[in-house]
């Protein structure tokens, strides 16, 4: 876990260090013209349907739902307090890393206008981390079958993939945007997953004497 954490670290660091150099945003920037070239009304439909996915106004009710079902239905107390954790702590996150790195935004033809700075994407970097724990969640406690649990996991990473995809695809983000979004998000999850069993270890041990 440990390694991984690391890994993700590592590969922020690399985007946030390689993103001003001009070699390495001459890439950022031949990927934005490609998925500006490929456009076409239909998949700009289909994208900005997606990129609301990773908003806050689908993420917000659909934890909400999913609060709600495991407590009435599965009393996972923790695991609630868990989901409201990363949920905030991770667009906070982000606003943080946003205004220490300021970085503006793709200049070319987007699609609609951001407010904010680019560097990490907050939609890659919140629907990796809210999406991937409620993924955990539903591997954890609702599914048993190993083939279920298969397709969810896979789905939740399409899901994922398709978000950080439209964020490029609608000239918001450039690519290392994404990446450094995703692994921020990933290194929450892999922080906030650990904590449960972390306090099951504490209480178990506490309880032995």
């Amino acid at each position: 876990m440990l390694f991984r954490f690391l890994t993700l670290l590592f590969v922020f660091c690399i985007c946030a260090l390689i993103y001003p150099i001009e070699f390495f945003y001459q890439w950022d920037v031949k990927v934005t013209l490609f998925f500006e070239d490929i456009r076409h009304p239909i998949l700009t439909n289909i994208f900005m349907f997606i990129t609301d996915i990773g908003s806050i106004k689908y993420t917000l009710p659909i934890c909400i739902v999913f609060a709600g079902f495991f407590y009435y239905k599965k009393r996972k107390l923790l695991d609630l307090v868990m989901l409201t954790v990363i949920f905030f702590t991770v667009r906070q996150l982000n606003g943080l890393l946003k205004n220490l790195f300021v970085r503006d935004r793709p200049s070319f033809e987007y699609v609609y206008e951001e407010s904010h700075y680019s560097f990490p994407s907050g939609h890659a970097m919140n629907s990796t981390a809210i999406y991937g724990f409620l993924c955990f969640i539903t591997l954890n406690h609702l599914i048993k079958s190993a083939k279920q649990k298969s397709i969810v996991l896979v789905s939740t990473i399409i899901l994922i993939g398709l978000i950080c995809i439209s964020r490029v695809y609608l000239g918001v983000h450039f690519i290392t945007d994404v990446i450094a979004g995703v692994s921020a998000g990933l290194m929450l999850l892999i922080v906030i997953t650990t904590i449960p069993s972390k306090i099951k270890v504490f209480f178990d041990k506490n309880r032995r004497y």
